[in-house]
Formats: C-alpha cells, structure tokens, sequence
C-alpha cells in the first residue's frame, strides 16, 4: 500500500521512505523484500526523517538473519543515538526534579517515555529534545524557574520577550540551553485546544512513569497514539515519517490497554477525528495492527467536518505551497480557537496579534516587515 493517490505526500511516507518503514517494522519475508528494496540507498546523505530509523532498522536486519555489509554503520548509529538519549534522561531528570521541588506537576511526552516504556531499546528511538506538559495554571512558575538558568527562549533574546499576550495565544515554547540541549515546554498538549479545560482527561489517565530514580506521568497508551498520529501527521522540514513506526510501535506493546472509546470521544473533542481515521486506517491497513473497524467507523464520520477537512489539507502542503487563503484561514482558525480558550475579543487587533504571535515576532510592525518580506519572495517564486 502507498500513498493514495488522493493524499498529499506531506506527512506520508515517499516509496523510498516507505520501503524504509517495512524493513523496519514488518517481519520474515515482506520485511526482506522491504530490505532488498531500499539497501543500496546511499546512508551516508539520507535525509534526516529516514536516518533517524536506521536504529530501528538495525535491530530488524539482526532478527531477520541479515548479514550486510552497512550492518556495522548502523549499529554504530545506534550506539550514537543510545548515549546521546542518555544525557537527555540526565539532564531532563534534572530539570523534573526542579519542578517538582516548587510544585510543579509535570507529564513527560513523546520521545522519552516512548523510548522507555514502549520501544524494547532506548537506543531505537532518537531524541533531538525533551517534551514536557504541565498544567496552564503553572505556566508562570515554570517560566521563573527557567529563567535564572542556563536556558534561553527559541526565537526571542530573552525571557522578558515572552508578552503575556504571546503566553495566552502559544500552547507550549522552546528553549535551548548552552550545549544546544531543547526543551519544548507545553501547558495545553495540541494547539488546537479552544477550551482551558481541554486537557483534564488527560491528567486524569496519566500513568507512573519511571525516569531512572525520577518518579514522572505520561500519556496513557491510547492518549500517545492520538499525539503521534496528531503531533507527528504534519508537514515539516524534517519528513515527519517516524510517527509510523512511534503508533506501530504503541499499538503492538500496548494496543490491549488502549481505550478506543475515550480515543474516539478525544478526537471529538479536539475536532481531529479525520486526521486519526486517515492514519489509523493506513497503519491498519499496512501494517495489520489491531484497531476495531468500530473505532474507525466513529472517525470516520468526522470527514463532514469541514474544519477538520480543511485543516487535514494544510498540515499536508509544504509552507511554500499554501498560498495566501490557506495561510489566512488557518490564522482565522487560530484566532477562534485562541478567543475560546483564553476569552479574549475578537476583531482586526485580535487577527493581527495572531499574525504576530505565529510569527515570533516581538510587535506588529515586525511582524508587518517579515510578513512583507515572505510575501515578496512568494511572489518571486511564482514569476
């Protein structure tokens, strides 16, 4: 199975990328088949989606039997990405313990505990930074507890360009320390949230999660899959594909523990049910996971949501590819999901602090000359 021949190739794996993914996670005879398909890819210049599961590919080449010649590189890849997770767990144990300390209740996402509690190695699972969901109400406190530290904000020069009304828009920021180690802070998990209380069932499945001698929560295994087929089915500089192998991964470790129910009435309330069906059903499909036709069939009747059809559209078309009416409905969209969660009014200043704050910027009129200037290289593109 490609890719349908109606859906955009953004977040969907490409035949190379494709064959990749079943040598990784298929088995006996397909697996190799897979294999001999894509084993004279030059490693050396993949991009960097494909090469962050040459771990994986590594373990399953082992288990098959396979002898080949790049064998020893990717084992070395793999012992690259074990350390470097590591000092990850290191330092973000660190910084949960310093929560914890002044009272903050923290929910350890994606990469760590996925390493940890779902993939058999945590070698296999490659981290670029840390992800951590803590409650809105606790936003501020955090921000003063990074502040002191070695950690700087992504995208502004410092702490004090943070607005309040950057924090009320944003659901969730990046910081860098010295040794380019990344943290992604979240106070609501999607940035679709329109409710300040979109999150509570969320808190309220979290399971232990155990970070070396930290005690932490993460995400139930039905609440994962939702992020990855949400978080990870995005266009992105980086092609997104490892989101296949983190759902493939959850539904074969956990799937019996899954909730299909509270999956379903999530993607209700988040308004993602056909963004979820469109994945599910490709990795069902694919990859013979166990997913109830009854789940998909729920999902599937959010195809009537036009919202959902429209936003499905966008996340698959590259930045340079969305032209204007799809960049200005999805600040539109931004904008009321904004005024429902945080009750702020509507109107021009409104849409124009939306522009601002997706953009970065520190005030309009900066936002106005960048704006300007993307618009002009659009324009030059086109002639």
């Amino acid at each position: 199975m490609g890719i349908s021949p109606n859906r955009p190739a953004g977040f969907w794996p490409d035949p190379d990328q494709q064959n990749l993914l079943d040598a990784c996670l298929l088995e006996g005879d397909p697996a190799l088949a897979a294999w001999r398909r894509w084993e004279h890819a030059d490693i050396d210049n993949l991009d960097q989606g494909s090469f962050r599961l040459l771990p994986l590919l590594s373990r399953n080449l082992e288990s098959l039997g396979v002898d080949a010649p790049c064998l020893p590189k990717l084992r070395g890849v793999r012992r690259h990405f074990w350390v470097r997770n590591q000092l990850l767990f290191h330092h973000m144990g660190l910084l949960l313990q310093q929560f914890k300390a002044v009272g903050i209740r923290t929910l350890v996402l994606k990469g760590a505990p996925l390493s940890l509690a779902y993939y058999p190695n945590p070698g296999l699972r490659p981290m670029s930074d840390f992800d951590i969901l803590i409650h809105p109400g606790d936003r501020d406190s955090a921000l003063d507890l990074l502040a002191p530290g070695k950690w700087k904000p992504i995208y502004f020069p410092a702490f004090a360009d943070l607005s309040r009304s950057y924090l009320s828009f944003a659901t969730s920021h990046g910081f860098r320390d010295d040794e380019q180690r990344e943290i992604d802070l979240h106070w609501y998990l999607f940035p679709t949230c329109a409710d300040p209380d979109c999150d509570r069932h969320f808190w309220e499945r979290a399971e232990p999660f155990a970070l070396g001698e930290v005690s932490a929560l993460t995400l139930a295994p039905g609440d994962h899959l939702l992020h990855i087929c949400t978080h990870g089915a995005a266009w992105n500089e980086i092609p997104p594909i490892r989101w296949v192998a983190d759902a493939v991964t959850v539904l074969r470790r956990a799937g019996d523990r899954i909730d299909w129910e509270a999956l379903v009435e999530e993607s209700e309330r988040h308004r993602c049910g056909l963004l979820l069906h469109e994945t599910l059903s490709y990795l069902k499909t694919r990859y013979n996971v166990s997913i109830p036709d009854r789940a998909l069939e729920l999902l599937r009747n959010a195809s009537a949501d036009r919202r959902q059809q429209f936003l499905l559209r966008a996340q698959s078309t590259p930045l340079s590819a969305r032209g204007f009416a799809m960049e200005f409905r999805l600040l539109r969209h931004a904008q009321t999901d904004w005024v429902g969660r945080e009750k702020v009014s509507g109107g021009v200043n409104t849409f124009l602090k939306v522009m601002q704050h997706t953009a970065k910027k520190s005030s309009i009129p900066q936002m106005l000359g960048y704006a300007t200037k993307q618009a002009g290289k659009r324009l030059r593109r086109k002639a």
